[in-house]
């Protein structure tokens, strides 16, 4: 990718500390992109309705509104937005939960960084490819 607009991705993860680990670990994605954090679903939702996001990644339980409800929500409003959740909270139920709605990407706490990133960046081709705007 050169040249084109940078990539903008929402991360909700309520744990300011692990929200963090994950920004540095995005630093390795290898394309431009913003990251907003977002430590709510309410918060996420406000930031979704602001902004287009290639890619949603969100923590499973979270305060109030959990992950799943959360990008069940944004799959409503904009299916093409690729998503991921993850949880340290991973049932059988929880993943079967998460394909039956649509969510394109799962992953398990504790993850090593470099799988999360390298999630990411498979994930952003299809946002790429769903907006026509951001082909290599």
């Amino acid at each position: 990718m050169s040249g084109g607009k940078p990539f903008r991705i929402l991360l909700i993860e309520d744990d300011s500390m692990i929200a963090s680990v994950i920004a540095l670990g995005m630093r390795t994605l290898g394309a431009p992109y913003l990251l907003d954090t977002a430590y709510s679903a309410e918060e996420a939702l406000d930031l979704f309705e602001q902004h287009a996001y290639d890619l949603v990644m969100s923590d499973y339980n979270l305060r109030g509104m959990n992950g799943l409800s959360l990008l069940t929500s944004i799959r409503q409003r904009k299916p093409d937005t690729p998503t991921v959740l993850f949880t340290a909270y991973d049932t059988p139920q929880l993943q079967r939960q998460a394909r039956e709605a649509g969510i394109n990407d799962y992953i398990a706490k504790p993850f090593l960084i470099e799988d999360f990133v390298n999630l990411a960046r498979n994930l952003l081709p299809i946002a790429a490819n769903a907006i026509g705007a951001r082909t290599p």
